[in-house]
Parts: C-alpha cells; sequence; structure tokens
C-alpha cells in the first residue's frame, strides 16, 4: 500500500481507534501489577520505615535508623497508610503505589499537553503509558521516585503558562515527597524570563517547600539535615560483587584489567569515583548555565533529560527506579536517545526483574539477595546501558559548548528597520 501523508497525520494527530485501547491496556497492566505482585524490597523498608514513624515519632526514628532518608511529610503519610492498611485489611503494598500510578497517569496528561504541537504525541503518549520503565516503577517497584516527573512536567506547564507563583509553589511541594527536583532546578530557573521573576520562583518555591520540613527542623535540625539532605544514594551490589550500576561497573566491564593501569591512572581512576556525585552536580551546573538561553518547552525539558544522563553517567550512587526520573523527559530528545535509552535502561531493569521474580509476570518475591549471580544478558543490558549514558553525558555537554563556541562567533544578525532591537532568542 503507498505511503498517504494525510492518513498518517489524521492517524497521530488525534486519537482514533488504537488509541484508547492501549491507554486501557496501560491501565491494567498497572491494576494488576498493584494488587497482585508483592513488588520490590523497597515496599518491605517503607514498611518498616511506616512503623518506626508510628512507633517512634519522626525525629525518634531517624535516631533510630541511620537508613532512614525519607522527606518528614511522605514518612508521616506512608505512617498512616499502614494504620489504615491495619484498619481495612488492604495490604500495605497496593496502598503504597497506588498513589504512584495515578501520579504517572497525571504525568502522562502533561506529556500529551506539552507535546500538543508535535504531530506525533498520541503516538508519544502512548509509548509513555505502555513503556515498561514507567510501568515497573510506578504499579510495581514501590516507590516514591514516580512522583517526581510529574511535579517537574507540571511545573514547566505551569512556567510555559506564565504562571510563576503556581510554579514555584508546585516544584517546593514536590520536596515534600523526594528531593530529585533539585537536580533540575538551575535548569527550571532559567526557563523564567528575567532575574526578577526567577528571584520570586524561587522564593516561592522555598516558601512552598518549608512547611513541610518547618516541624521536624525545629525539634531536631541536624538530624534532618543529615538524613534527607546529606543523602547521596546508594551503592548497591549483590553479595557475589555484581554492582547494579555505576562508574566502577562501567570501569570494571569496558577498561583493561588494573594490573595493567599505570599508578598514576589508578590514582585518577579512584580520585573520580570517590568524588563522582561532585563531578556529576558541577557538570550538570555547567550544563543549565550553557543552555540558559534555550527557553523553549522543548528546550528546557532537553536541559532536564540531558541533566538526569549526567547523573546517571557519571554516578556510583544509584538505584533501580532513578530512571523514573527522566522517561518522560526522553521524548523532547531526538529518537536516537529516546530509542536506545528506552531499549537499553528497559531491557535491563525488566530482564532483570524477570529474573529476580523468576517470570515475565512479575509475579512472586523479588528476590535479590537470593540470586546474586545474574544471568549474563541482564550484564551485558547493565553495560550497554551504563555506557550509552555515560557517552550520552559527556555528548550533551561536549554539544552545549559547541553551541556556545558557534555563538561567540557567529556574526550578529541585522534587525530589520521596522523592528526594535533586543536579545535572540533561540
Amino acid at each position: 500500500m503507498p505511503f498517504n501523508a494525510d492518513r498518517w497525520l489524521r492517524w497521530t494527530f488525534h486519537p482514533g481507534a488504537w488509541f484508547w485501547p492501549a491507554i486501557v491496556l496501560g491501565a491494567v497492566i498497572r491494576l494488576y501489577l498493584v494488587v497482585f505482585t508483592e513488588g520490590t524490597r523497597d515496599i518491605a523498608v517503607w514498611q518498616q520505615h511506616a512503623a518506626g514513624v508510628r512507633d517512634l515519632g519522626l525525629i525518634g526514628y531517624y535516631h533510630s535508623n541511620v537508613f532512614m532518608d525519607h522527606p518528614p511529610f511522605i514518612s508521616v503519610v506512608m505512617s498512616l497508610l499502614l494504620r489504615l492498611a491495619e484498619a481495612t485489611g488492604i495490604p500495605f503494598r497496593v496502598l503504597l503505589r497506588m498513589p504512584f500510578v495515578l501520579f504517572d497517569g497525571g504525568t502522562t496528561l502533561l506529556l500529551a499537553s506539552l507535546l500538543r504541537h508535535k504531530p506525533w504525541r498520541f503516538v508519544a503518549t502512548a509509548i509513555y503509558w505502555l513503556n515498561p520503565l514507567s510501568i515497573i516503577f510506578s504499579a510495581y517497584h514501590g516507590n516514591t521516585d514516580s512522583a517526581v516527573p510529574f511535579f517537574i512536567l507540571l511545573c514547566v506547564w505551569l512556567l510555559s503558562k506564565g504562571k510563576i507563583l503556581a510554579a514555584g509553589a508546585v516544584i517546593g511541594m514536590s520536596f515534600w515527597i523526594k528531593l530529585p527536583g533539585l537536580l533540575v532546578m538551575p535548569a527550571l530557573v532559567f526557563f523564567v524570563p528575567g532575574w526578577r521573576k526567577r528571584l520570586i520562583f524561587l522564593l516561592v518555591t522555598g516558601m512552598a517547600a518549608l512547611p513541610a520540613y518547618l516541624p521536624a527542623l525545629i525539634l531536631d535540625a541536624g538530624t534532618v539535615w543529615q538524613h534527607v539532605f546529606g543523602y547521596r544514594g546508594q551503592m548497591l551490589q549483590t553479595s557475589a560483587g555484581i554492582q547494579i550500576w555505576g562508574l566502577r561497573a562501567l570501569i570494571t566491564s569496558f577498561a583493561p584489567a588494573f594490573s595493567s593501569w599505570p599508578a598514576g591512572g589508578i590514582g585518577a581512576a579512584v580520585f573520580v569515583v570517590q568524588h563522582d556525585w561532585l563531578f556529576a552536580v558541577l557538570s550538570l551546573l555547567l550544563l543549565a548555565w550553557l543552555r540558559r538561553s534555550c527557553r523553549s518547552v522543548q528546550e528546557v525539558c532537553i536541559t532536564i533529560a540531558a541533566s538526569y544522563a549526567i547523573i546517571y553517567g557519571f554516578s556510583d550512587y544509584w538505584s533501580f527506579q532513578y530512571f523514573a526520573w527522566s522517561v518522560p523527559f526522553w521524548f523532547f530528545l531526538r529518537p536516537w536517545f529516546f530509542v536506545s535509552a528506552t531499549i537499553l535502561a528497559g531491557g535491563y531493569i525488566y530482564s532483570l526483574y524477570w529474573y529476580l521474580c523468576g517470570n515475565p509476570w512479575l509475579y512472586g518475591y523479588w528476590d535479590f539477595m537470593g540470586r546474586p549471580h545474574w544471568p549474563q544478558i541482564v550484564i551485558d543490558f547493565r553495560n550497554l546501558a551504563l555506557l550509552f549514558f555515560f557517552a550520552s553525558a559527556w555528548v550533551f555537554l561536549i554539544s552545549a559548548v559547541r553551541e556556545q563556541i558557534v555563538d561567540a562567533f557567529r556574526p550578529p544578525m541585522a534587525e530589520p528597520a521596522s523592528s526594535p532591537g533586543g536579545p535572540r532568542s533561540r
């Protein structure tokens, strides 16, 4: 059948017979995972945290458990969910995951809205809703990370409408649940036009975030700062020494054996790995500064996706569900990134979870401790995903630097005589 451009545009611009079944399918899969699967160990950890907050109080539990690293608000909410589970008989794992399925639904709607001028927006919306990563992290894994992209996208949407106060309030409220939105605050600040409005945005963000932290800070500011704001992720590995992610895994997988390295090279590698979080944060700050004049919705979403790619590529302190922060922003990048990231990251997470559960339906016990030796296909997916995000981080940084150099040497464009002068925007 010959290609029909008009038919293709109608098929992509409007949700047809294919779109709503795709949405229903994604919802059914999520409902199955929420109700019938056990999820990862994060659910048991959250249940332990919830019980600790219930029994010892928030500050008391911060003192009793050095691994308690969640913000005060969501910790108290989880303790209330545990009480509700005990009162109603509804499993805690169901009550924990259902709100984040709803957050993911909101993310899907916001993605469709922000892509409204793209001819393929309904295709992208359906692909996101059926993406194994978005499904697994919202409906199966059992943590709060799926809230992060919802609040960031909502902030971007509000800023695109000129609603500075509402946008600041939204991103501030996101810190009640999880803090990774802080990593893209530079990109959001530069999306706001003018320093006066930027300061207002930052002020409102702080004012919105503070009420959820203030009672705990008054009671014990040092403990809250250490447990919540001092958290840098985890360096996870199996009992057999297989690392789930990070520069160490990248080096051991692709670099020659350490025995062949010069002493200086080993010292440099150790220094980089020990300070990887600092390098990652400095790199994303540099990226945001270099792209500060890129202020369209698509450009700011590209900066956000690139910022998280830098964290994934440069950091050793990482957990499975961190991919959830950036998946919807991949749709604003070129196809080479979106397709590769989806295949490699999705292949890694799904193949690993399949192995740890023992079946493709993720039904049963997620046995990370009891399955320390991973199949080669899982390790291959991990290695390729690692290499991809490490290389992508450098591509984004180098491209931003190159763009600045090109702009510096580009001759100024002559302004039409009838139009007033002003700064050129990209």
